[in-house]
């Protein structure tokens, strides 16, 4: 493309960007500017619409990358291999469960159903591909708060509302906390009639090669057919099935 059409402020944009990347714990703005040898007022200009829209965060005096990157990078791969991919492995848990499964990735900060599986129940229990969902009531959302958001938990969750969808939603930042550390000891998150007074979900984290949570499987049931009881069961079969669309995905086993 010929120079001219190149918007300068644009460029530096992504220049600015690009030295953050590189750089896992982060850079401060005096190294932004001695590296880019470029005036303090037009990076810092740069660098305060970079934080207000979530691109890039400061911790101290450092800049690092921020959750936008996160979420445009895994609608992309989204909509390229991890459907495609998770495709048959969710036909398969639906025909060993006989229960609606689903694939969800983190959309900005809710969660958006990729795929759908659906039970050959009379009475089904999905939503289409698209829905967004909230995080702290959903078990595909709670597994983005334990292993996909990598900002700390108030800052991330400062403008978000945690919905009260039932008397058993997850509502403070305390409680969802208390959540997630016991998901990562399971392995597997649970909407335990959090959504709906009446439905169970189960949900467990999809990584790619890269050892980044891309996305979320899981399967949908009424209580009735999901109880408490069947929790270790379904939960296992859930896991597994994960694991295996991470293995495909690249995913190297430790």
């Amino acid at each position: 493309m010929a120079p001219s059409y190149i918007i300068p402020a644009l460029a530096r944009s992504f220049e600015v960007i690009d030295y953050i990347s590189k750089a896992p714990q982060g850079v401060t703005f005096s190294e932004i500017v001695n590296y880019l040898q470029a005036p303090k007022a037009s990076i810092y200009r740069i660098l305060h619409t970079l934080e207000s829209a979530s691109w890039v965060a400061r911790q101290g005096d450092k800049y690092h990358l921020d959750y936008m990157f996160i979420h445009y990078g895994m609608l992309t791969l989204s909509r390229r291999d991890l459907p495609k991919v998770a495709g048959p492995y969710l036909q398969q848990l639906t025909k060993e469960l006989g229960e609606t499964t689903h694939l969800a990735v983190l959309s900005g900060k809710q969660s958006m159903l990729a795929a759908v599986c659906e039970s050959q129940h009379h009475i089904k229990l999905s939503s289409p591909v698209g829905t967004l969902l909230p995080l702290n009531c959903t078990s595909h959302g709670k597994i983005f708060l334990a292993w996909a958001v990598t900002t700390p938990l108030e800052a991330f969750l400062k403008d978000v509302e945690l919905v009260s969808r039932t008397t058993h939603s997850l509502t403070t930042v305390d409680a969802l906390k208390e959540e997630i550390s016991r998901i990562r000891q399971q392995g597997y998150a649970l909407d335990n009639l959090e959504f709906f007074d009446d439905i169970r979900c189960c949900a467990a984290p999809v990584f790619d090669g890269t050892g980044r949570c891309v996305g979320a499987i899981g399967t949908t049931a009424t209580a009735v057919r999901f109880p408490l009881s069947a929790v270790a069961q379904i939960s296992a079969k859930v896991k597994s099935t994960a694991a295996a669309i991470s293995e495909a995905m690249g995913k190297k086993n430790s």
